[in-house]
C-alpha cells in the first residue's frame, strides 16, 4: 500500500502559522474588493432604468481578521485555536484560507460575466443569471439568497442536504432565499416577496411546504417592509 507523501515545509510551526494568518488577511481584503466591484456593476446596470424598476442588493463585506500572537502552550481552552502545534487549529486556518481564495476567484469570474453581459444589447438584465451554472434569468427562475448570490432552482435542488438546507456553492455556508431576482419586478413593480426559509414555509395547518410550493406561495404574497437578511433586493426610492 502506497502512503501519501507529506509535503515538506521549510518553516517551523510558528512561522508557518503566521504565514497562513497573513494569507487569511490578504485574501479577505481581496474578497471585499471583489464584492465592492460586483456591487458597483449592479448599480451601473440599473442606473438607466426607471426608478420603479431599480433594484440594489445589500452585500455585506467579510470582517478582516486580525493577526494573533501564536500561543505554543495555551493554558485556557479558548486560546487553543491559536496554538500552532494543534493540528486541528492549523487545518482550520488552512481550510479558511483556501475557501477565501476560491471565493476571490469566483468573484472575478462573476464580475467578468456581468461585464460581458452588459455589452450584449439583447440581454435585458445583465446581472440576472445563476451564479453557479450561469443560466440566464429568462430561461430559468433565478432566486436571490441572503449571501447576495443568485441561484436557479436546478442548482438549488442539488445544493440542498437531506434536511433541505441549502449551502451556497460560492460562500460555502448555509443560506436562505429572500426574494426573486429583479426580472419579476418588471412584471409587477409593487410586488415584494417575503423572506423564505430554505427548510420550507409552514402553512396554516403547521405542515412544512416543499420548496416549489413555498416559492409559488411567496410569489403571490406581498412582502413586509421590515426586510431581514443580508442580500435583499429592494427598490431605490
Amino acid at each position: 500500500m502506497k502512503h501519501e507523501e507529506i509535503p515538506y515545509d521549510p518553516l517551523d510551526s510558528i512561522s508557518s502559522w503566521r504565514a497562513w494568518q497573513v494569507l487569511s488577511v490578504y485574501f479577505t481584503v481581496l474578497l471585499n474588493r471583489q464584492l465592492q466591484r460586483r456591487w458597483l456593476l449592479e448599480q451601473q446596470c440599473m442606473q438607466d432604468r426607471p426608478v420603479s424598476q431599480r433594484f440594489r442588493p445589500l452585500l455585506f463585506l467579510e470582517p478582516v481578521p486580525s493577526l494573533h500572537r501564536p500561543i505554543p502552550h495555551p493554558i485556557l481552552p479558548s486560546t487553543e485555536k491559536y496554538n500552532p502545534d494543534n493540528p486541528d487549529a492549523r487545518q482550520a486556518l488552512i481550510t479558511k484560507v483556501r475557501l477565501l481564495r476560491a471565493r476571490v476567484e469566483k468573484g472575478k469570474e462573476l464580475a467578468a460575466e456581468i461585464q460581458r453581459r452588459m455589452q450584449d444589447p439583447h440581454i435585458q438584465f445583465p446581472t440576472h443569471f445563476c451564479h453557479s451554472c450561469v443560466v440566464d434569468g429568462d430561461a430559468a427562475d433565478v432566486l436571490l439568497t441572503t449571501c447576495g448570490h443568485r441561484v436557479c432552482q436546478t442548482c438549488f435542488s442539488f445544493g440542498c442536504d437531506a434536511d433541505g438546507v441549502y449551502e451556497c456553492s460560492i460562500c460555502f455556508v448555509p443560506t436562505t432565499v429572500v426574494a426573486r431576482s429583479p426580472l419579476s419586478a418588471v412584471r409587477s413593480c409593487s410586488e415584494q416577496i417575503s423572506r423564505v426559509s430554505v427548510r420550507g414555509q409552514k402553512g396554516r395547518g403547521g405542515d412544512v411546504l416543499p420548496f416549489n410550493a413555498a416559492v409559488r406561495t411567496i410569489s403571490q404574497s406581498l412582502g413586509s417592509d421590515k426586510a431581514l437578511g443580508g442580500a435583499l433586493v429592494t427598490p431605490i426610492l
